[in-house]
């Protein structure tokens, strides 16, 4: 993975903690059900973007070398148990 890509994935999660700190706040502070629902729903978007990001980089890096067909099929068994976990 590169710097500029570590960079980035750590960037976007700092946006999800800062996401998780508003909703403790606002449990917090005793605010209204549907603001916490918005946050919440801000939380998976961005768990869900980065979970693509990351999905989308691993996938890159494995295609990028591969010459036998064995080394096809381990990327191939590789990316569907990725997949598996963007469910």
């Amino acid at each position: 993975m590169s710097a500029g890509n570590v960079r980035q994935l750590v960037h976007r999660t700092a946006i999800i903690e800062g996401h998780v700190r508003a909703v403790k706040r606002l449990f917090e502070e005793g605010r209204p059900t549907l603001e916490i629902l918005t946050q919440l729903s801000a939380v998976r978007s961005s768990l869900n973007r980065l979970q693509h990001v990351l999905f989308e980089e691993h996938v890159e890096t494995l295609l990028l070398d591969l010459e036998t067909p064995e080394q096809r099929s381990a990327a191939v068994a590789d990316i569907r148990a990725a997949m598996e976990t963007l469910a």
